[in-house]
């Protein structure tokens, strides 16, 4: 691609790369991972007319919300985590299967962002993928820190507590 002057990389990570919700903490860094890595890339190759782009799906119909649960029933019943993780996995379970799966959208969702993000004559850095990607970054992006723990704790109970 420096040879040629040209090229794109397209990398997909998560809104999960930008926010985070309690119990996904190892799937959250690995995708931030993802962000910071292409942030630094993007400057890093710009000069040499290499494009850097992000795609960000949200809510994606697939067996990932199954998946995720998955893992967590495995996880630790008893002790400090048993509840934390029982409202976890049954949270994840109703977000793919109850009305907020409205907001999501199936793989071709993703696939439809990463042809656009190629076939950009000026390609932006990020595309969110989904109405839930972009509600939750812009709720992330206007609430402080603070903010945003208190609306989890809301939704989740505090281990240790």
């Amino acid at each position: 691609m420096r040879r040629r002057g040209w090229g794109r990389i397209v990398n997909l990570s998560s809104m999960g790369g930008r926010l985070t919700f309690p119990g996904g903490g190892a799937y959250h860094a690995t995708k931030h991972a993802v962000e910071a890595f292409s942030d630094a890339l993007r400057f890093e190759v710009r000069g040499f007319g290499i494009d850097v782009v992000l795609i960000e799906p949200g809510l994606i119909r697939t067996r990932f919300g199954e998946t995720a649960a998955g893992t967590l029933e495995a996880a630790e019943e008893e002790g400090p985590y048993g509840e934390f993780n029982a409202v976890v996995v049954k949270g994840t379970a109703e977000v793919y299967e109850g009305p907020l799966a409205r907001l999501g959208a199936g793989p071709e969702a993703v696939a439809r962002k990463i042809e656009h993000a190629i076939t950009a004559r000026r390609p932006r850095a990020r595309y969110p993928v989904t109405a839930s990607a972009r509600l939750a970054l812009t709720q992330r992006a206007l609430l402080p820190d603070r903010a945003w723990d208190a609306v989890m704790r809301v939704q989740f109970p505090q281990p240790g507590k």
